[in-house]
């Protein structure tokens, strides 16, 4: 304050400084309480997250699934017994593939941490871990995204069409279009678990009034609108092969193709590319806007809760850890 005085700074700079110090101790003392969550525990929080927003926001991948074959109704787009159809299943399956997600980034992260002798961790390591985790999940999402695509298309449930899936086409069969999910999900996982974080802080850095809830939802236009624009072209050739293992009743077929390249030279053939690449465009981007935000804020709520538990089970002794007692000066910091 004296150093302040003498350099001519205002009166209540050497108080602006006092607090801003405090804030820095205050937050580095609760980082530091808070035990550092698991790559298991992550993984957990992923599979809440995941199906919390598959259950809201299910119709919206109907829609896009209907554009996208070129069969969109309106009747049936706003009837439930349709746009809700494998709900159940859906949340079953988006589980553990959001679990993946969450845990192999968590684990991604902290292999480059020890490879790099616990040197923090960049941007650019946050978004490479986001893409191995998105297409490490492909391999378990896109056998059920398959099947649900062709329960949509043609009734029943999901067993009876996964073992009609097995028995025309073998396990093989369950893995069209796994190499277009895998593109989808690398874009899409890097562009919420790395890409809305690093808007989020730009923004706040720009405008430090800003509150944290506006930041989210900001950073999550931006970063699920890009993560939609990118990834959207290899979503439709996805839907366009997986949906085209079985013709309708009325011997339609949503595609002949059996690859991606075959895919591209249907839709070439059918108008111009770039149009019929972006089919089902709008309730998709509505989708993953509406999904970065449901992520990004119910992960932080739980991250926040899980890692109160912890350090509620460690106090305790349940996880076997012993804190040393903080001194009066940094108890008196910590409280200020």
């Amino acid at each position: 304050a004296a150093q302040l005085g003498s350099l001519g700074a205002p009166p209540d700079a050497a108080g602006t400084c006092r607090s801003a110090l405090s804030l820095l101790v205050r937050r580095n003392m609760e980082k530091q309480s808070r035990p550092e969550l698991s790559s298991f525990q992550h993984g957990c929080i992923g599979a809440v997250v995941g199906s919390i927003e598959q259950s809201i926001m299910r119709p919206s991948v109907f829609w896009k699934a209907e554009l996208q074959q070129n069969r969109f109704d309106l009747k049936r787009a706003l009837n439930p017994r349709f746009c809700y159809r494998g709900l159940p299943v859906a949340v079953m399956s988006i589980a553990p593939i959001t679990c993946i997600q969450f845990g192999v980034t968590n684990a991604s992260m902290n292999t480059i941490k020890i490879l790099r002798d616990s040197t923090p961790s960049s941007d650019l390591d946050k978004f490479a871990s986001g893409v191995i985790a998105g297409m490490a999940s492909a391999m378990v999402q896109s056998p059920f995204q398959l099947v649900e695509v062709n329960q949509q298309n043609h009734g029943g449930n999901m067993v009876s069409m996964g073992r009609k899936v097995i028995s025309t086409y073998g396990v093989r069969g369950l893995y069209r279009g796994a190499s277009m999910t895998a593109v989808r999900e690398g874009i899409f996982c890097s562009s919420y678990m790395a890409l809305a974080p690093f808007v989020k802080g730009k923004i706040l850095q720009r405008q430090p009034d800003l509150s944290e809830g506006v930041a989210v939802a900001a950073s999550s236009v931006v970063s699920g609108g890009l993560g939609a624009t990118l990834s959207h072209p290899a979503d439709t050739l996805k839907t366009r092969l997986q949906g085209s293992l079985f013709k309708f009743a009325d011997g339609r077929s949503t595609s002949l193709a059996t690859g991606p390249r075959e895919a591209l030279q249907e839709l070439r053939q059918q108008g111009p590319l770039l149009p019929q690449c972006y089919r089902g465009f709008v309730p998709r981007v509505f989708r993953l806007v509406c999904c970065t935000y449901i992520y990004s804020t119910l992960t932080k709520i739980l991250e926040d809760f899980t890692q109160e538990w912890s350090a509620y089970f460690d106090h305790i002794g349940v996880n076997n850890v012993a804190y040393e007692p903080m001194s009066d000066a940094v108890r008196g910091a910590h409280n200020s």
